[in-house]
């Protein structure tokens, strides 16, 4: 089973950058050989990669109105009845970047790993919530990456 992890965000704002920094630590873990990582920054072209996996664990910040640092596991149906409520931070809502990349059929299982920003501002790295949290969700991922699907 091919799985894609994807950490997305803009490292230059603070813990929108969480999904970026998650990936670049899990490239030093050493992943199987069936993982492709990528820091898809802020551009909604790696979308298209996805479409060649069969399971897909996007990152990124979301606000979801929780504590800073909080993680959230959600599956794409999930997401998508949180309707707005479940937004990256970028010009692209995560729905409509997951709408995109599963629009080939019948298209990759998705799992999004969300972390409730702090502060979303100018600036370089984490505040300490978010920070504390980024083991936490490379927890997650090997955790996903031992079963057979995103369950």
């Amino acid at each position: 089973m091919r799985t894609a992890i994807v950490g997305v965000g803009n490292i230059l704002m603070r813990d929108d950058g969480v999904g970026v920094h998650v990936v670049r630590e899990l490239l030093e873990a050493g992943l199987p050989e069936d993982v492709d990582v990528t820091d898809a920054g802020t551009s909604a072209d790696a979308a298209l990669s996805l479409a060649l996996s069969d399971r897909v664990i996007v990152i990124d910040a979301a606000r979801l109105g929780g504590s800073p640092g909080t993680v959230y596991r959600l599956r794409e149906g999930e997401a998508a009845g949180a309707g707005n409520g479940v937004r990256s931070c970028h010009d692209m809502g995560f729905i409509q970047t997951l709408r995109t990349a599963t629009a080939v059929s019948p298209g990759p299982e998705v799992l999004i790993l969300g972390v409730e920003p702090k502060e979303i501002d100018w600036g370089l790295g984490l505040t300490a919530d978010v920070a504390a949290s980024v083991p936490r969700v490379i927890e997650i991922v090997k955790q996903e990456l031992k079963g057979s699907q995103c369950s």
